[in-house]
């Protein structure tokens, strides 16, 4: 029986140097990052992996990259686990490769890593600075080529989810072009998206693919009125079970405080203009 356990963390929002928190935070979104780190330490059996799903820090410079990066490193070796890292929307791209990877500069970060049983694709949906997600053809076309060599049952990892039921409000902020996506790995080896982005939990399943978006480290919002959204002190994460080609997920929340902390006034909640893209 073959068993695969990943804790997926989310919309960290780590705060750059000199900065405030983010949405008026209460508590140190390190802290409650740290909070996390500390559950997964307690838990009998470790995950496999641990994957954040971007907005790593909320607008920060390379400094803050390489601090991050210092901070991942010390928790692999303690935890020794594999910790794997995507890009949000509130990410820099060029601060990233800079001061996280010691790279030049692209324009996408996306990788495969490939287990014994399964290919996990992390995806790059962040579109230069703007809130919304797009993946772009050369993307498209390079998890294309992969899904077609390599028919082991596979897992995507992006930021921003796909449209569906309980985010239909969310058109305006999610992923852009996510019917191309969805035409790319209809009738694939992937069984399930997992992302984060808006900051609430929520699961449906389309073309018989899970698609599962996980709630923030940092700050939960709520948007059951979908023209004003309301933000809350948070710390929630998932673990993901993967048994011989069934999927499930656990949302654990460590904290999530009653006070309305900040809020988000959306008007037209629809798709944005394709000019933009």
């Amino acid at each position: 029986m073959s068993k695969y356990k990943i804790v997926q963390i989310t919309d960290t929002h780590l705060t750059p140097e000199g900065s405030e928190a983010a949405n008026n935070q209460k508590i140190d979104p390190y802290l409650k990052l740290n909070s996390i780190f500390m559950d997964i330490d307690k838990m009998p059996k470790k995950p496999d992996m641990i994957v954040i799903t971007g907005d790593l820090i909320h607008e920060g410079k390379s400094n803050d990259y390489n601090n991050l990066a210092k901070l991942i490193k010390r928790q692999k070796s303690r935890l020794d686990i594999p910790i794997h890292v995507i890009l949000g929307n509130h990410d820099r791209t060029e601060s990233f490769f800079k001061g996280f990877l010691n790279q030049q500069c692209a324009d996408k970060y996306y990788y495969l890593i490939e287990t014994e049983a399964d290919n996990f694709y992390f995806l790059d949906s962040k579109f230069g600075n703007y809130e919304q997600g797009y993946i772009g053809q050369e993307q498209l076309k390079w998890l294309k080529i992969n899904l077609e060599n390599n028919k082991k049952d596979s897992i995507i990892f992006l930021h921003h989810p796909i449209d569906g039921p309980a985010i239909h409000h969310m058109r305006y902020s999610i992923l852009q072009d996510g019917a191309e996506l969805m035409k790319v790995i209809k009738d694939s080896s992937v069984k399930a998206v997992f992302s984060g982005h808006i900051h609430f939990e929520t699961s449906f399943t389309k073309n018989n693919i899970l698609l599962h978006s996980t709630d923030s480290s940092a700050y939960h919002i709520d948007c059951d009125n979908k023209h004003r959204h309301l933000i809350y002190d948070a710390a929630y994460y998932d673990v993901i079970t993967i048994e011989d080609g069934e999927i499930g997920t656990e949302t654990r929340c460590l904290y999530e405080g009653q006070d309305v902390i900040n809020y988000v006034d959306v008007e037209n909640t629809d798709f944005v203009n394709e000019e933009i893209l």
